[in-house]
């Protein structure tokens, strides 16, 4: 007799158990459950994935917020030193006060004397015609012939002897001109004795430095127009363009890497067999990137170079920089001119020197940090002391350019201030990168002459061309560097002479 299974007493089976009458039936194979559970599946999977990405979201945005605070507190430790050391090699110091015995140069130089000359000479001879007319002068004088010349003299002295270099001040925006510099008639330029003079130095510019970055800094700190604040100008800056470029170099790579099928950035050049497409592809995306974000190095200079005295100062900050170059000095000045070259040059050479380091120390002098961690590090400091020996000039150059504003050679728009430097800065403009390095070796290469307050006397010494040739003026701020680049170097051999111990 067969035996079958009937539905227990209390009803139809449950739908989650196995059929009695349909032992293999299941019910999620119904298509209609079955559309159900993907869709409850489905919903569920959506709102965890939701909820995951706003959780890396967040994370991701707390992250950022992290880092870009502390690379600005990073920053700002630095910044004292950079400002410093912008300082040094911006700033002027000339041989002989700039006059290094070529045609030119001995020109321009005859021609100052002369007008100094002219100058004092008239001054005197008013002066003295001035006593004359004084002494011979009658109390009625006014309406007779004489006394009418006499205190139509007298009102032109008074205007043009006492207070010619007030004129000049007012003309000059804000400008102010020491009584002892003298004026050009013809175009209307001051010229100051020397850059080593006391007297005619304006009171928002500081006197020559010639110590080191830490010399600079707390002259800066010091100085009654400026201040520590003075420190931290163009941090902001800085900051914005840091953060700008640690985005974009690496995005650029990695899609140049992609585009071409190479290696990943992330991976070493030391471990790869063939480094030259990606060595292309990381120049290519620091020089890209580099030129790009230029403007922002061009403002930044310009905010450190420039006086912090209100009345004297031109840019007020970051935009209102950005939009007063590009109102007097045009759209390209930002990214064109003088400093295209040299821009192209620096954001080149940079990163191929840094990142070839190690190449060469892996390839070329077969060391190794982990055999030969003393040796490796040595050869780390020579060729970052080769690399600071290259880059420094360029730097240096750079920076020169770029506080060359095009209108302060021109005519300017009606009510706009000249750029007012915190350090002496050389008056007449370089005419690109090859022309600056000439004159800095030329013109700063040599012993200083120091002036008294009375200004420069004699005649002109001719003097052997080789006498003022030098490149100290390329390599200001290298001490620090160097001082900085030991310091890295002996704590590393100490850690290492450490681990050694301790292995044994």
């Amino acid at each position: 007799m067969s035996h079958y299974s009937y539905p227990p007493p209390g009803g139809a089976p449950n739908a989650n158990s196995s059929n009695p009458l349909r032992p293999y039936y299941s019910a999620s194979d119904s298509p209609l459950q079955s559309y159900y559970n993907n869709t409850l599946s489905s919903a569920t999977l959506e709102e965890e994935l939701a909820a995951q990405n706003e959780l890396n979201s967040q994370a991701a945005a707390k992250e950022l917020a992290s880092y870009g605070l502390i690379k600005y507190m990073t920053l700002a430790i630095a910044a004292p030193f950079e400002a410093g050391q912008t300082l040094l090699q911006v700033q002027y110091l000339p041989n002989d006060d700039g006059f290094n015995g070529d045609d030119f140069d001995i020109a321009e130089k005859h021609r100052r004397e002369q007008d100094h000359q002219r100058s004092l000479e008239a001054e005197a001879e008013r002066s003295r015609y001035y006593s004359e007319r004084t002494g011979s002068s009658s109390a009625g004088g006014y309406y007779t012939n004489n006394g009418s010349r006499y205190n139509e003299y007298s009102h032109v002295e008074r205007t043009d002897v006492r207070s010619r270099f007030e004129q000049d001040h007012h003309r000059d925006y804000d400008s102010q001109a020491p009584i002892s510099s003298v004026t050009n008639p013809e175009s209307g330029e001051l010229y100051r004795p020397s850059v080593y003079d006391e007297a005619s130095r304006p009171d928002y510019q500081m006197a020559p430095v010639e110590g080191g970055v830490w010399k600079a800094m707390t002259n800066l700190a010091n100085h009654p127009t400026e201040g520590w604040m003075s420190l931290w100008k163009g941090q902001y800056t800085n900051w914005i363009y840091e953060m700008m470029h640690l985005f974009a170099q690496p995005t650029l790579e990695a899609t140049l890497n992609d585009t071409f099928d190479l290696y990943d950035d992330t991976i070493p050049l030391v471990h790869l067999d063939h480094v030259g497409p990606n060595i292309a592809t990381m120049v290519t995306s620091h020089l890209v990137v580099g030129f790009l974000l230029s403007p922002l190095e061009l403002v930044r200079t310009r905010l450190v170079v420039q006086t912090a005295n209100p009345l004297q100062r031109k840019y007020s900050g970051m935009v209102n920089c950005i939009s007063t170059i590009i109102q007097e000095e045009g759209f390209t000045a930002l990214w064109g001119g003088v400093n295209l070259f040299p821009t192209l040059i620096y954001h080149t050479l940079t990163p191929l020197l840094s990142n070839s380091i190690p190449l060469i120390i892996d390839r070329v002098f077969k060391l190794s940090a982990a055999d030969s961690p003393f040796l490796y590090s040595l050869a780390e400091l020579g060729l970052n002391t080769i690399e600071l020996l290259i880059r420094l000039p360029i730097e240096t150059v750079r920076k020169r350019l770029q506080i060359q504003v095009k209108t302060d050679h021109g005519d300017r728009r009606h009510g706009s201030k000249k750029y007012r430097t915190v350090v002496e800065t050389r008056k007449r403009p370089y005419y690109g990168m090859v022309d600056c390095v000439y004159r800095i070796i030329k013109e700063e290469g040599g012993h200083h002459k120091r002036v008294s307050s009375s200004g420069s006397k004699g005649g002109i010494t001719q003097r052997p061309w080789y006498s003022a040739w030098g490149v100290r003026g390329l390599y200001t701020g290298l001490g620090m560097h160097l001082t900085s680049n030991v310091t890295l170097f002996a704590v590393g051999a100490v850690t290492n002479l450490q681990d050694e111990g301790d292995d044994w």
